[in-house]
């Protein structure tokens, strides 16, 4: 008995021919006929012998416990032994580091008023002097010109603020806000502008003469104009803003400005303000009154050429700070504090997410509730899709976004809410890695590797600052393994977190209705949930998939530096795809990768469309039909072949 052409071939004894039915077949996936139990004929050695090897494989699984295709096609965990042996020897050399803080106190400053001293102690519980404070306070009071390099989380602001005001202060007579400009901040960005705005309010809280004011992007122009009409003796902001308002507000005067300040410079060089610094330097430089001395100091955490040419702008015979090295005479050596523990996690794309999430929740199994996280993208879109994500499927978490995207009042309102909760996880890019001073961070996650190690030096900077505890948790795959012997070319040196621990952190869930044992089924059931959020919410799957796109984009144009390590054409679009809990198919979500042939359609014959013609038109000569003066002008005849 033959099986009919469109049936299932259910009731009968005949075997399915591979080649003539090959989509029940095992070639492609799972056979859905297995299920079924049929009667074999006994002269089919090859297929009785198939079916013997699928029940060894069954009673294996049972045994050995069942692989989901997430755990399986993954590509090998597993540094060089290279690497290994050099990180020991790089955390032997670093036992030799010198501690952030330095043996004197705020008290031992001759200089400095009493009222700066016990507002110090009092207000902002500050009695010790860093090591770049007591480096540079001294040399800024003398009244010399100073370029500051030191680690993020130093206290760089104080080593800059105390002087300054202490010289405004002592002016007599007293200073009113009529007076005029006297100090001048520069800062790349609007939350870091915020942040030392509300530093300077509480150090000038026994000096209330003396008033600050901040202008960033954002805000109308009006309302500052009204305010520096009133009287500015601090100015804070970021370069755009104040070249706007010193090129067209008349109120403001650069004659009798005393202080300058660019803090974070090497930031700024980084968002393209190089040119917007230089023409208001240009605008002081030509306002300015020759008979008022001026001080000009420049900070950054790391020192680039286009740094020292910034400097070579703007100060005068400047003494040069380096607080970052310390005990390390290595030009290449980055500082980073003692007190910041360090961890790597080598994690396939397809167990990104899931990984991510146990890491997350690390510290609600530990039992410690008051924590803050922050988590860094590598895209807009990214920071949108995984905020909503993990909100709606890990409602144990408070979650807070914070891109350059969003208007100047969500900023804020993020960035004052993040502030002063006492809990909760922070999504953002890189506009938060720089300068800001978040309190009781005591954990960032890199979620995507940045491009150099400056930039993770500056990630890992918003926490363990000035001497308090904290960790970094750096996410790389496999084939990005390498980036940790780049970080150790700079004497930076992490552990490796391993991706089962964190999974285990899953366990802690509830998965009602789930029969779940161990962490790999609760990787299973959590990727599930996040997958089936995304399936059944039209507005969650089309954040994910402009976040891939985003990233996709993101990743592919990577500087032809940064190739060695992050090569897009490592990147496997569909396993990654699988991290943004998406089931599609990276060329149907956004037409990313060339479509492969189905092979199922290979022997299908082309239909052409009614209206198209035929399939194949003859080209007509392009060349010109030339006759001789000697032919009949008769077609010639075709001769017939014997």
């Amino acid at each position: 008995m033959n099986c009919d052409e469109f049936g299932d071939g259910l009731e009968n004894d005949c075997v399915i021919n591979r080649e003539k039915d090959p989509v029940n077949s095992k070639v492609f996936g799972v056979n859905r006929r297995s299920n079924f139990s049929r009667k074999e004929k006994g002269n089919d050695a090859r297929l009785n012998g198939k079916n013997s090897n699928y029940q060894k494989k069954n009673n294996n699984d049972r045994t050995n416990g069942y692989k989901s295709s997430m755990f399986r096609n993954n590509p090998e965990v597993q540094l060089p032994v290279a690497i290994l042996n050099k990180q020991v020897d790089i955390q032997a050399s670093n036992k030799n580091k010198n501690s952030l803080f330095s043996t004197s106190t705020y008290k031992d400053l001759t200089d400095l008023h009493a009222h700066m001293v016990a507002n110090l102690e009092q207000t902002l519980g500050v009695t010790k002097l860093t090591t770049v404070q007591s480096q540079t306070i001294p040399v800024l009071q003398s009244g010399k010109d100073a370029m500051v390099q030191s680690e993020t989380g130093s206290g760089k602001t104080f080593a800059y603020a105390v002087p300054l005001i202490e010289s405004l202060h002592k002016i007599r007579p007293k200073l009113s806000r009529t007076d005029g400009l006297r100090a001048l901040i520069i800062l790349p960005t609007r939350e870091l502008a915020l942040q030392t705005y509300e530093n300077f309010i509480k150090l000038l809280k026994p000096y209330t003469w003396l008033v600050p004011g901040m202008f960033t992007g954002g805000e109308k122009r009006k309302s500052e104009k009204a305010r520096m009409r009133k009287g500015i003796t601090i100015l804070i902001g970021t370069p755009g803003r104040l070249l706007d308002h010193a090129q067209n507000t008349k109120s403001i005067s650069f004659k009798s400005l005393q202080w300058l300040i660019i803090d974070e410079a090497d930031r700024m060089l980084d968002l393209g303000y190089e040119k917007d610094i230089t023409s208001i330097l240009s605008v002081v430089d030509e306002h300015r009154d020759e008979s008022v001395p001026r001080q000009t100091a420049l900070l950054s955490a790391t020192l680039s050429e286009g740094v020292q040419r910034l400097a070579g702008l703007s100060l005068k015979d400047p003494v040069y700070i380096d607080a970052s090295s310390i005990g390390n005479t290595d030009s290449e050596c980055m500082a980073i504090p003692d007190s910041l523990l360090q961890y790597y996690v080598l994690a396939p794309p397809k167990l990104r997410l899931v990984t991510l999430s146990g890491v997350l929740l690390q510290k609600l199994q530990k039992g410690q509730i008051s924590s803050k996280t922050l988590v860094f993208m590598a895209t807009q879109d990214m920071v949108d899709f995984y905020t909503e994500l993990l909100t709606t499927v890990l409602t144990c978490l408070t979650m807070f976004k914070l891109h350059g995207n969003m208007t100047q009042v969500e900023r804020m309102e993020v960035f004052k809410s993040f502030k002063a909760a006492n809990h909760g996880v922070l999504f953002c890019t890189d506009v938060a890695s720089r300068g800001l001073d978040l309190p009781l961070v005591d954990r960032i996650i890199q979620y995507n590797a940045p491009i150099t190690p400056t930039d993770y030096v500056h990630r890992v900077g918003r926490t363990a600052r000035v001497g308090q505890k904290g960790e970094a948790t750096l996410f790389l795959t496999p084939h990005e393994a390498m980036f940790i012997a780049k970080l150790q070319d700079h004497s930076i040196v992490a552990s490796e977190l391993k991706m089962d621990k964190c999974l285990t952190s899953i366990l802690t869930m509830e998965f009602e209705g789930e029969h779940v044992k161990t962490a790999e089924m609760a990787a299973n059931v959590l990727q599930s949930r996040f997958e089936t959020a995304v399936l059944e919410q039209d507005r969650l799957h089309e954040l994910g998939c402009n976040a891939f796109k985003s990233w996709v984009r993101s990743y592919a144009s990577y500087p032809k530096s940064s190739r060695e390590v992050f090569n897009f054409k490592d990147c496997h679009l569909g396993h990654y795809a699988k991290s943004f809990a998406i089931r599609d198919a990276p060329r149907i979500i956004g037409g990313i990768g060339k479509p492969k042939k189905d092979p199922r359609m290979k022997n299908q014959r082309k239909i052409p469309k009614a209206d198209s013609g035929a399939l194949f038109k003859k080209r007509k000569s392009d060349k010109a039909i030339s006759a001789s003066e000697f032919e009949s002008g008769m077609k010639a005849k075709k001769r017939k072949m014997n």
